[in-house]
């Protein structure tokens, strides 16, 4: 029998627990005593178990890990043989899916049935989806590319851009530069031209005469009207034109229209009427000019375009809020109208109805796209309702503001409230017009088709006990005009007054003023304002005036000055013909002017005087405005003197500029007197202070000049000026012009040129040669101005030749070709001035001195001397020969003295004149 130990025993139970626990059990050691028998070989099988198991176990434990390259057991149990295959199985599935993940799907699985199914299928999968990325990886690098080549073409692109968007900054800059300076280059002239007609057309003139001047003011304002319209567009397109806010009357707005557009409309028998909402307060807040240039343009076209009938600018009150108000402004003509075709052209640039209108009506095209722009910027839109032959209306909306200015009302004082008054016109609209207007002053009216029916209400009124106090009749009526009309009811005998009469005219003719004038009536010209129709209504009723002569009642009489009348302005010009024009426009509106040529001068005189405001041009030697005005600032006492800038500059950048350097404020040349006038009831307050008669006394070495006075004339002065007609390129008319057709001024303006310029072209090449490029540009600059006041066309061309050439830093040797060709030119010029101008007397030292014509002329120029006259020129040049003879050098001293304005130096050479001669 067999002796086992219960502990071997128990040994073997705890192993095989620990195999059906999932343990790993040790080997079952027995003693090495131990018997060989059936125990020891049943442990030891049972140890060779414990030893496969384990190393199963360990596989499995590794195969659960993902460790699929654990070394396999070496047993060969079915479940090691099972483990074994499985591994095997792992492995390659292992190396498939490596195979795949590289790319090569040409590799499949056999094992696990349905799993190698799946899973083969899946790797096809893989591979149609591999081989799709592929491809559309291929196709996103091609794209890649692509791009990348398109990226290096855009960048040549965008290089290209810069360099072009550069080239058109600076061409923009060119250009708005050239604006500039062509603005003040036009500018300065048409200021003399139009400055210079205004101040004529305020003296004694023949009816021939003042008609010339008028149109010739009326041709410089349409000039100037183009050169706006050029600035203007440029400013749209670059984005800088300024639309304004200010205090308006709508009133002004229509009387300059009126004096613009009424004479035009006037030679083509067309009546310009105006209908204004009587709901329409007159003090608005807005861009009073934009709004006027708008009309403007409106109305002229309808002139140009309409042969006969009328023009009737409408303003209506649209809509109105706390904000303020929309209004629109209507132009209804009965002109030639247009197509459908043609209206849909309009408002663009360069675009009229169709291409024969430029041909036959003239005009850019400019003034409507203009118009649409500043419309759009007031908040508004443009637009027009046309037929084809039956008349056009052109219409604008614009938005603006209350004024909180006190309106003025236009109403009767209560004792004439209810006065009758009779309206005689043919033309229905202006007869209803000009009847509402008067119904809203409190006017009790009635209405006549025809001067026979006027004359008819007449009579009927008087035996009625209701007459009228006033009849407005229009000249041209069928039948009896308004003058025929007004003869026949001052011949009838009526119960009571015969009312006044006042001839209401749309045609501003020498005729009718004529007749008008020996009929002895008042008239009124078309188109009638409400503040006109109620100052001729009260005029007639309180005074029962009847104004004789050319009696014509417009409304646009020039700004009262009388609240700051004798203030002091310092006028800071270098330019002679603006000094004339606008020393003579102070002076004659009872302000005390002194004149100072350049920033430096002006800044000394600032400093010696005082002023209540200083009118600042900006261009000038020495000295500029805009660093005088710097300087001006600087001195604490003269922070808040108003310095005013008055220049051809009219850009907005110079306006700002200005402003920048200290002015308060901006008129543009070619100065407009009620603008110029508004400005400095703006900024100088009212006096209270007596009128000064004369000047603060200024420093010795500062000048100051006093307005010219009306010139006097001599036959021998005007006979000097007839050889200087036969000068080619010296237009003469355009000099005399410019000095108010003075021939004494002229001939004395003519002499500072040939002294003056003389060696322009040597200062300007020795400038040059020194490297001060600015100094020759400017001497050029003088030159060319000077010239062109005096009328040489041919010299003021070169000088412009050769100014332009500094300016756009041409080769040295075309400056160097231009100023010869202006040298060669001026020279040529000097040479036949000397030869035709009034020869001096060689031989006036052995002449005897007519001492009675002498004496006369002493005292006469003693006089104006001493009261600072400039007039004292004119009387020296008029009577030269006598006073070089007597004289001999001193008279040459005391002519040059009076040509610098340098009045106490003349006076005490020509009292040190008189001691020579013996004259008491």
């Amino acid at each position: 029998m067999l002796n086992v130990k219960e502990e071997d025993l128990d040994k073997i139970s705890e192993a095989f627990y620990l195999i059906l626990s999932g343990k790993t059990p040790n080997p079952i050691v027995l003693g090495d005593d131990y018997p060989d028998n059936e125990l020891r070989q049943a442990v030891g099988y049972i140890n060779k178990l414990i030893d496969e198991y384990n190393d199963i176990t360990g596989l499995s434990y590794a195969l659960a890990r993902g460790d699929i390259q654990f070394e396999p057991p070496k047993g060969r149990m079915q479940v090691s043989q099972s483990i074994k295959s499985l591994q095997a199985s792992l492995r390659t599935l292992t190396w498939v899916t490596q195979q795949i993940a590289k790319g090569d799907f040409s590799h499949n699985v056999n094992f696990m049935g349905e799993f190698s199914e799946a899973f083969n299928s899946m790797a096809r999968q893989l591979e149609s989806s591999f081989n799709e990325r592929k491809t559309v990886q291929e196709h996103l690098q091609s794209r890649v590319d692509e791009m990348g080549r398109m990226r290096l073409a855009m960048l040549n692109i965008m290089e290209d851009l810069e360099d072009a968007r550069n080239e058109a900054e600076a061409a923009s800059k060119a250009k708005a530069d050239f604006l500039a300076n062509m603005s003040h280059e036009i500018r300065t002239p048409m200021n003399a031209v139009i400055g210079m007609a205004h101040l004529a057309l305020k003296t004694d003139l023949t009816n021939k005469q003042r008609d010339y001047i008028q149109k010739i003011h009326h041709s410089g304002q349409h000039l100037l009207g183009i050169i706006n319209d050029i600035l203007d567009f440029s400013k749209i397109e670059a984005g800088k034109l300024d639309i304004e806010t200010i205090d308006f009357e709508l009133s002004r707005v229509l009387d300059n229209l009126a004096t613009l557009v009424s004479e035009k409309a006037s030679v083509k028998g067309l009546e310009l009427i105006f209908d204004v909402d009587p709901n329409l307060p007159d003090n608005l807040v807005g861009d009073p000019l934009r709004l006027g240039q708008i009309l403007i343009n409106y109305t002229n076209n309808s002139v140009k375009f309409t042969k006969e009938g009328e023009i009737v600018v409408r303003i209506l009150l649209i809509e109105e809020d706390n904000n303020g108000l929309l209004l629109r402004f209507e132009v209804k003509d009965t002109g030639i109208g247009l197509t459908q075709e043609q209206q849909e052209k309009l408002f663009q640039s360069f675009q009229q109805a169709d291409t024969t209108t430029t041909r036959k009506y003239g005009g850019t095209g400019l003034g409507l796209a203009i118009s649409k722009k500043l419309a759009n910027m007031m908040g508004g839109s443009v637009g027009v309702e046309s037929e084809y032959g039956k008349g056009s209306t052109f219409w604008f909306t614009a938005r603006l503001g209350k004024s909180r200015i006190r309106e003025k009302h236009l109403q009767l004082a209560p004792d004439l409230r209810g006065c009758r008054v009779l309206v005689a016109d043919d033309n229905p609209n202006a007869l209803h017009i000009l009847s509402e207007m008067l119904r809203s002053m409190s006017f009790d009216v009635a209405e006549a088709p025809s001067g026979d029916d006027a004359i008819k209400a007449v009579i009927e009124a008087d035996s009625t006990g209701a007459p009228f106090v006033i009849a407005f009749l229009d000249w041209r009526m069928p039948g009896l005009d308004g003058i025929e009309t007004a003869a026949q009811i001052s011949a009838l005998k009526l119960n009571h007054d015969v009312p006044h009469r006042i001839i209401v005219t749309a045609y501003n003719a020498e005729d009718v003023f004529h007749r008008v004038e020996e009929a002895g009536l008042m008239v009124l010209v078309k188109p009638v304002s409400p503040s006109t129709l109620l100052d001729a209504a009260i005029t007639v009723i309180k005074g029962g005036v009847h104004i004789q002569g050319k009696a014509v009642v417009d409304g646009h009489g020039r700004t009262d000055l009388a609240s700051i009348a004798g203030a002091r302005v310092l006028l800071v010009e270098d330019n002679d013909l603006n000094q004339q024009v606008a020393m003579e426009l102070l002076s004659d509106s009872g302000l005390t002017a002194d004149l100072a040529e350049n920033g430096e001068i002006a800044l000394r005189m600032v400093c010696a005087n005082r002023y209540d405001v200083v009118l600042m041009d900006m261009q000038m030697p020495v000295m500029d405005g805009i660093t005088a005005t710097v300087e001006i600032r600087k001195l604490k006492e003269y922070a808040n003197l108003p310095i005013i800038a008055m220049t051809a500059n009219a850009m907005v950048s110079d306006r700002d500029h200005c402003l920048a350097a200290g002015m308060n404020d901006h008129v543009a040349k070619p100065i407009d007197p009620d603008e110029l006038f508004d400005r400095l009831l703006k900024w100088i307050p009212p006096l209270k202070r007596p009128i000064a008669v004369k000047s603060d006394t200024v420093k010795p070495d500062i000048t100051v000049v006093q307005a010219v006075k009306p010139p006097t004339t001599s036959p021998e002065v005007n006979d000097q000026l007839a050889p200087l007609y036969a000068i080619d390129g010296l237009d003469v008319k355009n000099g005399l012009r410019r000095v108010l057709g003075k021939p004494a001024s002229y001939l004395s303006l003519l002499k500072k040129f040939a002294s003056g310029q003389a060696n322009s072209p040597e200062e300007i090449r020795e400038a040059l040669a020194q490297g001060r490029r600015n100094d020759a540009e400017r001497i050029a600059h003088t030159a060319k101005g000077t010239a062109g006041n005096i009328g040489s066309v041919h010299v003021q061309q070169m000088a412009a030749r050769v100014e332009a050439a500094i300016k756009n830093n041409a080769p040295d040797d075309d400056i160097q070709r231009v100023c010869e060709e202006f040298a060669q030119t001026l020279q040529g010029f000097l040479l036949a001035l000397r030869q035709a101008m009034p020869q001096e007397r060689k031989q006036a030292e052995a002449e005897t001195v007519d001492m009675q014509a002498l004496i006369p002329v002493i005292s006469k120029l003693e006089k104006l001397l001493s009261e600072d006259d400039s007039e004292a020129a004119d009387v020296f040049c008029e009577s030269a020969a006598l006073l070089r003879t007597a004289f001999k050098g001193d008279a040459a001293e005391i002519e040059s003295a009076i040509q610098t304005f340098d009045f106490e130096q003349a006076l005490s050479i020509l009292a040190r004149a008189k001691k020579t001669l013996k004259i008491t």
